[in-house]
């Protein structure tokens, strides 16, 4: 889900320290507040200390340049525009007026040539199937292997679809106005359960003010979609979305809230959900998956934490040289790592993410797809058949500014090979 956000090296800290110095978010707040009275020294300045804390950041190292051009540095303001490149990522520099002063130059137009290299397509990316003529958000998305069913969670209709292992997709549950609209999905087999995360946000059929940050976790009857309970978060004051949840062996859900810094664990036959972290210094929390006793966690605008449910210690991975892994959204694991939609940088990719058994380093990073032409508005991802299975075309890209109802258009699974 892409809520907007208002050195090879393993840093393991407890969230609370971290959160108590000053983060890059808040040299971020100071450098806009900087630019904004056209001090452009001082938003370089902070600027410059938001990178030192998140050197993986497109949109600093974009700034950066920019600032350096508006304060006449030519020279650091092609640097930055390099060290940019070099995460294969792109950012819209030619459209840029701060960096008016720089364009047009033969350096220029060579980090240009670089930024096209990145668009090219990497690696292969197949069509696994389409689901034509969607006029919702298709979000979450989840596989039940003793049939071959395919849960699809959607924002706009505030439902869950199904489509059956010979390709019909038919409604799964009922309407019911307690439903907000439906995000990340979790299967739960054994005990005939499928939960999903509901949120109420303004693409959905139905939203009024008054819902702004009311998010629950729903229990449904995985054998005919009859809605068992609704559980709401508990109500602190906060807005509250929650957009993706996994399922422990026991029956534990733990759900990530990108509204608030939470991450949400609850235990079977509770009768709300507790706070696993509450921490300011996430910034958008996004997928997570279940391993070894660990949640890896996704911050759209820190990268991927590990917390260990034993302990309590979180542990911020942070990416190899020259790789940002800024952005994502959806995580599933695979033997040895992870696979993982990576939404919030241009091109939209999805990533092998090699761990250390341990998983408290990352290892290596591989690009499984980038830069196809239907590889746009990506959301979460599953497992299907021993095969990485995500959304593309969701429908977020569909919905217009003046219209809420995003306008009709094929969804498409699509699937990556790892070996």
């Amino acid at each position: 889900m892409r809520i907007p956000l208002p050195a090879v090296v393993l840093v393991s800290l407890a969230l609370a320290t971290l959160a108590s110095a000053q983060t890059h978010a808040d040299y971020r707040l100071e450098a806009e507040a900087a630019y904004k009275r056209k001090d452009y020294p001082a938003a370089l300045a902070a600027t410059k200390d938001a990178l030192a804390l998140r050197p993986d950041s497109p949109r600093y190292l974009h700034n950066l340049a920019a600032l350096s051009a508006l304060t006449g540095d030519a020279a650091s303001a092609y640097g930055y525009l390099r060290k940019l490149g070099t995460l294969g990522v792109v950012t819209a520099i030619e459209r840029d007026p701060d960096l008016a002063s720089i364009q047009g130059t033969p350096e220029f137009r060579r980090i240009l040539d670089q930024f096209a290299t990145n668009r090219e397509p990497r690696g292969e990316a197949h069509l696994f199937a389409e689901l034509a003529g969607r006029t919702g958000i298709v979000e979450g998305i989840a596989v039940r292997a003793r049939t071959g069913d395919l849960f699809f969670g959607d924002v706009h209709h505030r439902c869950i679809w199904r489509r059956d292992r010979a390709g019909e997709l038919t409604r799964f549950t009922a309407e019911n106005e307690e439903l907000f609209g439906v995000m990340g999905l979790a299967l739960d087999e054994a005990r005939n359960t499928l939960w999903a995360a509901t949120s109420a946000l303004p693409e959905m059929i139905g939203f009024e003010p008054a819902m702004k940050g009311h998010a629950a976790i729903a229990e449904f009857d995985l054998s005919n979609g009859e809605l068992r309970r609704i559980i709401p978060v508990p109500d602190d004051g906060r807005q509250h979305t929650l957009g993706d949840l996994c399922l422990a062996p026991d029956g534990t859900v733990y759900a990530t809230d990108s509204a608030s810094p939470i991450v949400w664990k609850l235990i079977p036959d509770a009768e709300e959900p507790q706070k696993l972290v509450d921490d300011p210094a996430f910034g958008s929390l996004q997928g997570l998956v279940l391993d070894q006793g660990k949640l890896l966690v996704s911050d759209y605008s820190n990268g991927l934490c590990a917390i260990d449910l034993a302990t309590g210690t979180i542990t911020v991975l942070q990416p190899p040289e020259n790789f940002t892994l800024l952005g994502i959204d959806g995580l599933a694991t695979i033997p040895g790592g992870l696979v993982a939609t990576q939404n919030g940088v241009t091109p939209q990719r999805v990533l092998r993410l090699t761990l250390s058994p341990a998983l408290d380093k990352i290892e290596a990073v591989q690009v499984l797809a980038s830069g196809q032409p239907d590889l746009t508005d990506l959301t979460l991802i599953t497992i299907l058949e021993n095969r990485p299975t995500f959304i593309a075309g969701s429908g977020w890209d569909a919905v217009s500014a003046k219209a809420k109802q995003p306008a009709a258009h094929p969804v498409r699974l699509f699937q990556v090979e790892v070996k």
